[in-house]
């Protein structure tokens, strides 16, 4: 506190006394949190002493089958550890890479399982939008079913049957509308299912997947050009 005193500025200063308090920091004082290894387990996840890692999708891969003859990995499982800060081999985008190469690899095997009466596994996801009505498990036909009726139905049954004919220019433009139809049903079968194994995922987390797979792709680029 500052006082002033005549011509003078005086300084005071004025000392309290407290009563002493007890500070308690919480830790294992309280509650068995466990040993080092498993405190940091928690919060770094289980590479500790040889445990197996979870940060890639390949590490959790089962067996791979043989399906007319190509070999089909099982679908990936989704990384658990990721830590959002740019790896160079992060996980997501490994992720991303074996989901790649899983839908081309089901793909492939479902065109070659055409005309055959080979049977896909039940339990291996098969894929109902590549695979025909024979080639489709029996617990899954009706599925299949209920899908190629979605994907024939149209808008004209939401109407009433027209009386009398329709106009040429009509006619004309049905006819164009039903090759447009074609072109990108045709393209659809050669595209594979980009949103499966994608569902349940945050869509931030695909964008960032695929951003880092494309910032790699440009350093390799960068270094072959160099």
């Amino acid at each position: 506190m500052l006082l002033k005193t005549g011509s003078r500025n005086v300084l005071h200063r004025y000392f309290h006394s407290y009563r002493n308090l007890a500070m308690t920091f919480e830790g294992n004082s309280r509650e068995n949190l466990g040993s080092e290894e498993e405190r940091m387990k928690n919060v770094f996840g289980g590479r500790i002493k040889g445990d197996p890692p979870r940060s890639s999708s390949r590490v959790l891969r089962g067996q791979s089958l043989k399906i007319a003859g190509v070999v089909v990995p099982p679908k990936p499982q989704e990384p658990d550890n990721c830590c959002m800060s740019g790896c160079v081999n992060c996980v997501w985008e490994i992720y991303n890479e074996d989901l790649r190469e899983w839908k081309n690899k089901r793909k492939e095997a479902s065109q070659k399982l055409k005309g055959t009466d080979t049977t896909w596994p039940a339990d291996f996801d098969p894929p109902l939008n590549f695979l025909d009505l024979q080639n489709v498990p029996t617990k899954l036909k009706s599925m299949k079913i209920q899908l190629e009726k979605q994907k024939n139905r149209g808008t004209a049954a939401l109407f009433p049957p027209r009386e009398g004919s329709l106009p040429q220019s009509v006619i004309n433009a049905r006819r164009r509308r039903q090759m447009e139809r074609q072109e990108m049903a045709s393209k659809a079968k050669d595209e594979p299912e980009n949103d499966e194994g994608w569902d349940d995922i945050p869509v931030f987390i695909r964008v960032f997947a695929e951003f880092e797979g494309k910032k790699k792709q440009a350093r390799l680029n960068q270094e072959l050009q160099g």
